[in-house]
């Protein structure tokens, strides 16, 4: 009985310890325009309704901001959003032709330019868990 345990054990431990691994997020920081804000909180409810609907649960994009008295100069928004996998991932940004026509409109208009990967203007990074 303890040889069975210890190889169940053996074969288990490494699994949960790898699942816990998969978990990722992605992380922004960027700038919004004056001018832009609206058009952008927007389109973030309506990509997130999007999102909802397909099954991938309320508020997957979570959008935050620096109060107005903040003294931060750059990167006063935060967004981040949570996946359980890089398959995971991967299936919230393949949703539907009407989703894909949603970003690509947003990659079409000025909002565009609020994320730019240069890591000055835009900070993005995909993270996994570690702990």
């Amino acid at each position: 009985m303890k040889k069975i345990t210890l190889l169940i054990l053996l074969f288990i431990l490494p699994l949960l310890v790898s699942a816990q691994n998969q978990e990722r997020m992605s992380v922004h920081y960027f700038d919004v325009p004056d001018e832009l804000v609206q058009d952008f909180l927007d389109f973030h409810k309506k990509r997130d309704l999007m999102l909802e609907e397909a099954g991938f649960g309320k508020d997957l994009y979570k959008l935050y901001k620096v109060k107005d008295n903040d003294t931060a100069k750059k990167h006063r928004y935060f967004m981040i959003s949570q996946y359980t996998s890089d398959k995971h991932y991967k299936m919230t940004h393949d949703v539907s032709p009407e989703y894909e026509a949603l970003i690509e409109s947003f990659w079409n208009s000025d909002m565009a330019k609020i994320f730019p990967m240069d890591d000055k203007n835009h900070i993005y990074r995909k993270v996994y868990r570690i702990e």
